[in-house]
Parts: structure tokens; C-alpha cells; sequence
């Protein structure tokens, strides 16, 4: 009896150790660097899980050990993060974040809706940050950004939830607005995009935006010119001093990332907010200065897992950059979740409006 136990746990261990032998595949190689929309690599999608499903059926003992090892690892390694989170980051404070529900909960009970029993694509969290820096000027102090990404506008969502997130935007009454590109997924809809997103979106500094990988297929020039024509300034390797320095970096697989021209321009002496769509671009920064730095593509995960959190995240470090705030040598990254959602499923992952407040003060280094 104990043997067969024994053997039952190794057996979905390693059934375990499979899936995440597969999302490693899918998350960097698959969705994590591809430059076209139909990917070389997802063949691999087809192949691995059949040869995953032989290598367990026909070699048992070396895979099962192999493949129950990977689980283990995976197991601990989430232990360690949900047991010894990372601290607080110097130079930003979080402020408690306010979630408007636009239709109810079809599940009754709490406790299921917290492990995942519901669906909260139209549940708006608006988060709220305050960014410390020790050198910004007074006139800055209390400068307000809004940032709004991966917004996918389609037809089959709700208006009133664009609605909604125009009017939190507005309320929140920010100096500027960062748009962190994939506004639409499919071309049919970028005219409604433009409507829906952008009619009633202002800001006393301005719009501003750069292109997403959904941007560049659905296509690039007539996402921007339908943006453009609203009112909104692509910033394609390129910075704008406001009186902020905000310096925009093409997306880093589907674009063309040109860091010495989007930097040409930028004080390195002075603040400077960055704008990008993939998050991976913090990996070519090297020694450039930027005091926040705002991505998106993740949509954190999107399906999130109790426990396992966020599972497929289409970039090279997977779910370490799935979302929230990370630093890198001079680089302080937030990442958002986003809007939107292709399909329109999110469980355990809001869709978010982050807000944030400069402030003078110590910024770490």
C-alpha cells in the first residue's frame, strides 16, 4: 500500500514537472521572442506535449525521477516567493487601490471567488503609487501620470467598460497620459478603438504613446494614424521634454529598439520617465537612467493560479516580470496587467488603471 502511494505521488509529480517543463517552452521560446505573428516556433506547441506524454508512459524511472524533480523545484520555488516576499522597494510607497465592479459576481461564495471561481474582466482595480525621486525638481513635485495598456478594444466587450476607464483616468485629472501600446488585436478594430478610447482621453501635457507587438500585426501605420489624429503623440525611439523628459523605446521583438537615438536627447542628469511596451527591454537599458519605467504585455498573467500565480507569461524570465514594480541597476520598472483581454477571461487578474504621483525624495540606487 505504501509503495503504491509512494509511486501514485511520484506519478503526479512528474505529471507536475511536465506541465512545467511545457510552459518553459511556451512561455520563452514560443510567445517570449517571436517577431511575427504565425511563430516559427509553434510547432514546438504540438511536439512537446506528446513527447512530454512518452518520455513519462515509456521511460519510467529515469523520467519519472527527471520530471519529479523539475515539480519539486517549482513547488519550493513558490514556497520561497510566497513565503519570503521581496521587500518593499526604496522610493515608492503603494497606496491602498480601489476596484469598481461593473457587473456582479456570478459565483456567491467569497472564498471560491478568491481561488478562482470567477471571471474578472470588467472588475477595474485602479492602483496608486507614489515615486520618490531625490533630485526632481520642485516644480514636479506631485506630478501625475496615468498609464493605460494592452487595451485589445473589440466589439464584444461592454462600452461602459471603456467608459468606465476613461472616466477613472480623468478623474485621477493627470499632467499626462502613457498609452503602452497593443490598443487593438485584430485591424477590423482600430477605427472603434479610436472612438471608444480616445474621444474623451486628455491630459494638461499630453498623450503620448508607443506601438505594442498586437500593434505592428494588426497593423502599425494605421494604428497610429487613427491615434494621431486624436490627439496622441507616438514617441517611436524618441524622447519629449515636457517639462518631464519622457523617452519612448520601440518594442523590443516586434520593433526596432534604437536605445542611442531614443536617448540622444535625454539629460542623464535630470528625471526621465520610459515608455515601452515589453518589459523585456529593461535587459538592454545597461547604464541609462530612468526614474520609472512603464511596460505592459503580460496582463500579468491574465489566468493566475492560487499558489502558482501567473503560469504563461510571454517573456524570457516568465512570470518574474509578470507585474508591479522591479529594479535593475538605474532602471525602476512597473509592470501593468493592462486592459484588455484576448479571450475575454481573466481569473484572479484584474484589468488596471495605474496612477502615479511623483514626489520629491529618496530615491534609491
Amino acid at each position: 500500500m505504501l509503495v503504491r502511494a509512494v509511486f501514485a505521488i511520484f506519478v503526479l509529480l512528474a505529471l507536475l514537472g511536465d506541465a512545467r517543463i511545457f510552459l518553459f517552452v511556451l512561455n520563452r521560446v514560443v510567445f517570449g521572442t517571436h517577431r511575427h505573428e504565425k511563430n516559427p516556433w509553434g510547432w514546438l506547441i504540438y511536439l512537446t506535449t506528446p513527447l512530454l506524454i512518452v518520455l513519462t508512459a515509456f521511460l519510467w524511472t529515469p523520467w519519472l525521477i527527471v520530471a519529479s524533480a523539475v515539480a519539486m523545484y517549482w513547488i519550493l520555488d513558490r514556497i520561497r516567493v510566497l513565503a519570503f516576499p521581496q521587500p518593499p522597494l526604496a522610493g515608492v510607497r503603494d497606496e491602498p487601490p480601489e476596484v469598481i465592479r461593473l457587473r456582479k459576481a456570478h459565483i456567491p461564495f467569497a472564498v471560491l471567488r478568491r481561488l478562482g471561481a470567477h471571471n474578472d474582466v470588467y472588475d477595474i482595480e485602479i492602483t496608486r503609487h507614489q515615486i520618490f525621486i531625490d533630485d526632481l525638481p520642485a516644480n514636479l513635485d506631485g506630478y501625475r501620470i496615468a498609464f493605460l495598456t494592452d487595451t485589445h478594444v473589440a466589439s464584444f466587450m461592454r462600452r461602459g467598460f471603456y467608459r468606465e476607464i476613461l472616466a477613472q483616468v480623468q478623474r485621477f485629472d493627470p499632467h499626462v497620459v502613457l498609452l503602452g501600446g497593443d490598443f487593438v488585436t485584430w485591424r477590423r478594430h482600430i477605427p472603434l478603438m479610436a472612438e471608444l478610447l480616445l474621444t474623451d482621453l486628455c491630459a494638461r501635457d499630453g498623450t503620448f504613446a508607443v506601438l505594442g507587438n498586437h500593434d505592428y500585426w494588426a497593423g502599425a501605420d494605421e494604428v497610429m494614424r487613427a491615434m494621431t489624429a486624436r490627439g496622441v503623440r507616438f514617441l517611436i525611439n524618441e524622447s519629449v521634454t515636457l517639462p518631464l523628459q519622457i523617452v519612448g523605446i520601440d518594442e523590443i521583438y516586434r520593433g526596432d529598439p534604437d536605445l542611442d537615438k531614443a536617448f540622444a536627447a535625454v539629460d542623464p542628469d535630470q528625471p526621465c520617465i520610459g515608455l515601452s511596451h515589453h518589459p523585456d527591454i529593461i535587459d538592454l537599458l545597461g547604464a541609462h537612467r530612468i526614474d520609472l519605467l512603464l511596460c505592459g504585455h503580460t496582463h500579468g498573467g491574465q489566468i493566475r493560479f492560487p499558489f502558482f500565480g501567473a503560469v504563461v507569461v510571454p517573456s524570457r524570465h516568465e512570470g518574474e516580470y509578470a507585474a508591479g514594480f522591479h529594479r535593475l541597476r538605474n532602471v525602476l520598472m512597473y509592470v501593468s496587467r493592462g486592459i484588455g483581454s484576448i479571450p475575454p477571461l481573466r481569473i484572479l487578474c484584474r484589468p488596471e488603471v495605474a496612477t502615479f504621483v511623483l514626489r520629491q525624495g529618496r530615491r534609491s540606487t
